[in-house]
Protein backbone atom coordinates (compact mmCIF):
# COMPACT_ATOMS: atom_id res chain seq x y z
CA UNK A 1 0.00 0.00 0.00
CA UNK A 2 0.95 3.52 -1.13
CA UNK A 3 0.89 6.24 1.74
CA UNK A 4 -2.46 8.12 1.44
CA UNK A 5 -2.80 11.33 3.21
CA UNK A 6 -6.37 13.00 4.44
CA UNK A 7 -7.36 16.20 3.65
CA UNK A 8 -9.85 18.46 5.38
CA UNK A 9 -11.21 19.71 2.10
CA UNK A 10 -9.53 20.87 -0.80
CA UNK A 11 -10.17 22.11 -4.62
CA UNK A 12 -9.65 19.23 -6.46
CA UNK A 13 -7.01 16.07 -5.30
CA UNK A 14 -6.09 15.63 -9.03
CA UNK A 15 -4.50 19.09 -9.09
CA UNK A 16 -3.24 19.07 -5.10
CA UNK A 17 -1.13 15.77 -6.14
CA UNK A 18 -0.04 17.96 -9.32
CA UNK A 19 1.23 20.99 -7.26
CA UNK A 20 3.02 18.42 -4.65
CA UNK A 21 4.81 17.00 -7.42
CA UNK A 22 5.85 20.32 -9.59
CA UNK A 23 5.50 23.20 -7.32
CA UNK A 24 8.24 25.33 -6.63
CA UNK A 25 10.50 23.24 -4.34
CA UNK A 26 8.67 20.09 -5.09
CA UNK A 27 11.29 17.18 -5.12
CA UNK A 28 8.77 14.06 -6.43
CA UNK A 29 9.70 11.20 -4.47
CA UNK A 30 7.83 7.76 -4.58
CA UNK A 31 3.94 6.82 -5.14
CA UNK A 32 1.57 8.62 -2.78
CA UNK A 33 -2.01 9.26 -2.46
CA UNK A 34 -4.22 12.12 -1.48
CA UNK A 35 -8.40 12.00 -0.05
CA UNK A 36 -10.71 13.81 1.10
CA UNK A 37 -14.54 13.97 1.45
CA UNK A 38 -15.02 17.64 1.02
CA UNK A 39 -13.75 18.39 -2.41
CA UNK A 40 -14.89 22.15 -4.10
CA UNK A 41 -14.01 21.51 -7.58
CA UNK A 42 -13.15 18.29 -8.60
CA UNK A 43 -12.17 17.54 -12.11
CA UNK A 44 -14.15 14.87 -14.51
CA UNK A 45 -13.25 13.74 -18.06
CA UNK A 46 -12.48 15.61 -20.62
CA UNK A 47 -11.70 19.37 -18.40
CA UNK A 48 -15.46 19.44 -16.94
CA UNK A 49 -16.20 19.79 -13.75
CA UNK A 50 -16.82 16.38 -11.14
CA UNK A 51 -20.00 17.13 -9.54
CA UNK A 52 -19.63 15.65 -5.91
CA UNK A 53 -22.27 14.36 -4.00
CA UNK A 54 -21.97 16.65 -0.28
CA UNK A 55 -20.35 13.55 1.50
CA UNK A 56 -18.68 11.87 -1.59
CA UNK A 57 -15.12 10.38 -1.52
CA UNK A 58 -12.39 11.84 -4.02
CA UNK A 59 -9.32 9.91 -4.24
CA UNK A 60 -6.20 10.52 -6.15
CA UNK A 61 -3.10 8.84 -6.66
CA UNK A 62 0.25 9.37 -7.90
CA UNK A 63 3.47 7.19 -9.48
CA UNK A 64 6.34 7.18 -11.75
CA UNK A 65 5.04 5.81 -15.10
CA UNK A 66 8.49 3.68 -14.98
CA UNK A 67 6.73 1.28 -11.93
CA UNK A 68 4.34 -0.42 -14.54
CA UNK A 69 4.60 -3.36 -16.31
CA UNK A 70 4.80 -3.15 -20.01
CA UNK A 71 1.46 -3.25 -22.08
CA UNK A 72 -0.67 -1.66 -19.53
CA UNK A 73 -0.30 2.26 -20.05
CA UNK A 74 -3.46 2.63 -22.53
CA UNK A 75 -5.65 0.67 -20.41
CA UNK A 76 -5.35 2.43 -17.41
CA UNK A 77 -9.03 3.72 -17.15
CA UNK A 78 -10.48 0.52 -17.70
CA UNK A 79 -8.17 -1.43 -15.60
CA UNK A 80 -8.79 0.97 -12.72
CA UNK A 81 -12.74 0.72 -13.13
CA UNK A 82 -12.44 -2.68 -12.74
CA UNK A 83 -10.47 -2.12 -9.70
CA UNK A 84 -12.72 0.44 -7.98
CA UNK A 85 -15.41 -2.33 -8.45
CA UNK A 86 -13.58 -5.29 -6.92
CA UNK A 87 -12.81 -3.05 -3.94
CA UNK A 88 -15.93 -1.78 -3.52
CA UNK A 89 -17.09 -5.67 -3.45
CA UNK A 90 -14.75 -6.24 -0.90
CA UNK A 91 -15.49 -4.15 1.42
CA UNK A 92 -19.10 -4.22 1.56
CA UNK A 93 -20.72 -7.61 0.50
CA UNK A 94 -23.83 -6.36 -0.02
CA UNK A 95 -22.85 -4.88 -3.28
CA UNK A 96 -21.11 -7.95 -4.88
CA UNK A 97 -23.20 -8.64 -8.23
CA UNK A 98 -24.80 -5.61 -8.56
CA UNK A 99 -21.86 -3.04 -9.67
CA UNK A 100 -21.02 -2.35 -13.48
CA UNK A 101 -18.60 -0.76 -16.04
CA UNK A 102 -19.60 1.56 -19.01
CA UNK A 103 -16.73 1.66 -21.18
CA UNK A 104 -14.23 3.22 -20.46
CA UNK A 105 -14.14 4.62 -16.63
CA UNK A 106 -17.73 4.75 -15.34
CA UNK A 107 -18.93 2.52 -12.17
CA UNK A 108 -22.59 1.93 -12.53
CA UNK A 109 -25.71 0.29 -10.65
CA UNK A 110 -28.00 -0.27 -13.76
CA UNK A 111 -28.02 2.57 -15.76
CA UNK A 112 -27.16 4.93 -12.56
CA UNK A 113 -23.65 6.25 -11.88
CA UNK A 114 -21.85 5.91 -8.93
CA UNK A 115 -18.60 7.12 -9.57
CA UNK A 116 -15.90 7.53 -11.89
CA UNK A 117 -11.78 7.13 -12.48
CA UNK A 118 -9.83 9.63 -14.62
CA UNK A 119 -6.30 8.80 -15.15
CA UNK A 120 -4.03 11.50 -16.80
CA UNK A 121 -0.42 11.61 -18.00
CA UNK A 122 2.36 14.26 -16.80
CA UNK A 123 6.17 15.31 -17.36
CA UNK A 124 7.89 16.27 -14.00
CA UNK A 125 11.19 16.83 -13.66
CA UNK A 126 12.21 14.67 -16.43
CA UNK A 127 9.97 11.50 -15.43
CA UNK A 128 6.44 10.89 -16.77
CA UNK A 129 4.19 10.28 -14.03
CA UNK A 130 0.14 9.15 -13.79
CA UNK A 131 -2.12 10.17 -11.78
CA UNK A 132 -5.22 8.55 -11.28
CA UNK A 133 -8.55 10.54 -9.28
CA UNK A 134 -11.52 8.51 -8.28
CA UNK A 135 -14.60 9.83 -7.22
CA UNK A 136 -17.32 8.03 -5.18
CA UNK A 137 -20.84 9.58 -4.30
CA UNK A 138 -21.23 7.93 -0.81
CA UNK A 139 -24.54 9.70 -0.18
CA UNK A 140 -26.95 12.41 -1.70
CA UNK A 141 -28.99 14.12 0.81
CA UNK A 142 -31.14 15.92 -1.88
CA UNK A 143 -31.73 15.32 -5.30
CA UNK A 144 -27.98 16.54 -7.26
CA UNK A 145 -27.94 19.14 -10.36
CA UNK A 146 -26.66 16.47 -13.08
CA UNK A 147 -27.54 15.81 -16.48
CA UNK A 148 -27.85 11.30 -15.69
CA UNK A 149 -29.08 9.02 -13.09
CA UNK A 150 -26.91 8.85 -10.12
CA UNK A 151 -26.95 6.90 -7.06
CA UNK A 152 -24.34 6.32 -3.85
CA UNK A 153 -23.38 3.96 -1.72
CA UNK A 154 -26.17 4.78 1.07
CA UNK A 155 -28.78 4.49 -1.55
CA UNK A 156 -27.54 0.67 -2.20
CA UNK A 157 -27.97 -0.02 1.56
CA UNK A 158 -24.07 0.47 2.41
CA UNK A 159 -24.22 1.19 5.95
CA UNK A 160 -21.44 2.38 8.25
CA UNK A 161 -19.04 3.87 5.47
CA UNK A 162 -15.31 3.69 6.22
CA UNK A 163 -14.13 5.99 3.08
CA UNK A 164 -10.86 5.27 4.88
CA UNK A 165 -10.80 1.52 4.05
CA UNK A 166 -11.57 2.22 0.18
CA UNK A 167 -8.78 4.15 0.04
CA UNK A 168 -6.28 1.82 1.37
CA UNK A 169 -8.58 -0.61 -0.56
CA UNK A 170 -7.65 1.14 -4.11
CA UNK A 171 -3.75 1.98 -3.22
CA UNK A 172 -2.94 -1.47 -2.46
CA UNK A 173 -4.65 -2.80 -5.45
CA UNK A 174 -2.70 -0.18 -7.82
CA UNK A 175 0.82 -0.69 -5.83
CA UNK A 176 0.15 -4.66 -6.74
CA UNK A 177 -0.75 -3.74 -10.32
CA UNK A 178 3.09 -1.55 -10.17
CA UNK A 179 4.41 -4.66 -8.16
CA UNK A 180 5.15 -6.63 -11.23
CA UNK A 181 8.40 -6.09 -13.02
CA UNK A 182 7.94 -2.74 -15.16
CA UNK A 183 9.83 -5.34 -18.20
CA UNK A 184 7.55 -7.97 -18.21
CA UNK A 185 4.60 -8.23 -19.79
CA UNK A 186 1.31 -7.60 -18.01
CA UNK A 187 -0.95 -9.93 -18.74
CA UNK A 188 -3.99 -10.72 -17.30
CA UNK A 189 -8.26 -10.90 -17.43
CA UNK A 190 -8.94 -7.82 -18.04
CA UNK A 191 -10.76 -8.66 -21.58
CA UNK A 192 -12.70 -10.98 -19.63
CA UNK A 193 -14.09 -9.21 -16.24
CA UNK A 194 -14.56 -6.33 -18.18
CA UNK A 195 -16.98 -8.47 -20.26
CA UNK A 196 -18.83 -9.80 -17.30
CA UNK A 197 -19.44 -6.00 -15.98
CA UNK A 198 -20.13 -4.45 -18.95
CA UNK A 199 -23.23 -3.11 -18.86
CA UNK A 200 -23.87 -2.71 -22.43
CA UNK A 201 -22.17 -5.59 -23.43
CA UNK A 202 -23.74 -6.91 -27.31
CA UNK A 203 -25.74 -3.96 -27.30
CA UNK A 204 -26.31 -1.28 -29.99
CA UNK A 205 -24.29 1.55 -28.86
CA UNK A 206 -23.10 4.56 -30.11
CA UNK A 207 -19.60 6.66 -29.70
CA UNK A 208 -20.28 10.19 -29.09
CA UNK A 209 -18.51 13.25 -28.68
CA UNK A 210 -18.98 13.81 -24.67
CA UNK A 211 -19.19 17.22 -24.87
CA UNK A 212 -21.29 18.01 -28.49
CA UNK A 213 -22.81 15.12 -28.03
CA UNK A 214 -22.36 14.74 -32.02
CA UNK A 215 -22.69 10.63 -32.71
CA UNK A 216 -19.56 9.92 -34.40
CA UNK A 217 -19.76 5.71 -34.52
CA UNK A 218 -22.51 3.36 -34.21
CA UNK A 219 -22.34 -0.42 -33.82
CA UNK A 220 -22.32 -3.47 -31.74
CA UNK A 221 -20.45 -3.38 -28.00
CA UNK A 222 -17.88 -5.85 -28.06
CA UNK A 223 -15.98 -5.50 -24.83
CA UNK A 224 -12.70 -4.20 -25.09
CA UNK A 225 -9.05 -5.42 -26.20
CA UNK A 226 -6.33 -5.84 -23.51
CA UNK A 227 -5.17 -2.10 -24.06
CA UNK A 228 -8.48 -1.22 -22.91
CA UNK A 229 -9.96 0.02 -26.10
CA UNK A 230 -13.51 -0.59 -27.36
CA UNK A 231 -14.30 -3.43 -29.52
CA UNK A 232 -17.20 -2.20 -32.11
CA UNK A 233 -18.80 -3.88 -34.44
CA UNK A 234 -19.93 -2.29 -37.32
CA UNK A 235 -21.40 -3.82 -40.59
CA UNK A 236 -19.88 -7.50 -39.27
CA UNK A 237 -16.44 -5.70 -38.76
CA UNK A 238 -15.12 -4.99 -35.06
CA UNK A 239 -13.53 -1.52 -35.02
CA UNK A 240 -10.76 -0.80 -31.93
CA UNK A 241 -11.87 2.60 -30.72
CA UNK A 242 -8.98 4.18 -28.23
CA UNK A 243 -9.42 5.62 -25.15
CA UNK A 244 -10.05 9.46 -25.44
CA UNK A 245 -12.41 12.39 -26.54
CA UNK A 246 -15.17 9.99 -26.59
CA UNK A 247 -18.06 8.63 -24.81
CA UNK A 248 -20.45 5.51 -25.18
CA UNK A 249 -24.32 5.81 -25.07
CA UNK A 250 -27.06 3.12 -25.82
CA UNK A 251 -28.25 3.51 -29.03
CA UNK A 252 -31.83 4.10 -28.02
CA UNK A 253 -31.04 6.89 -25.55
CA UNK A 254 -29.06 8.80 -28.15
CA UNK A 255 -31.67 8.11 -31.25
CA UNK A 256 -34.84 9.23 -28.42
CA UNK A 257 -32.65 12.82 -27.74
CA UNK A 258 -32.58 13.10 -31.37
CA UNK A 259 -28.53 13.24 -31.31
Amino acid sequence: MWPCERLSTIDSTQREVLRRLSGPGAQPGGPFGLWTTAQTQGIASHGRRWVDSPDGLACSLGWPEALCPLGIESAWPVRLSLITIQVLEHCFAGLRGRIGVKWPNDIMVGDKKLGGVLVSRHHVNGAWWLVAGIGMNLSWPAVPEVDRPVTALTDLGVRDLMPEDIVAGLSTAVAQVCSVSAQTTYVDGLTEEFSRRDIYADQLVVVVHPVSGEALAQGINRGCSANGSLQLEVDGVVRRISVGELSLRPASIVHREGR
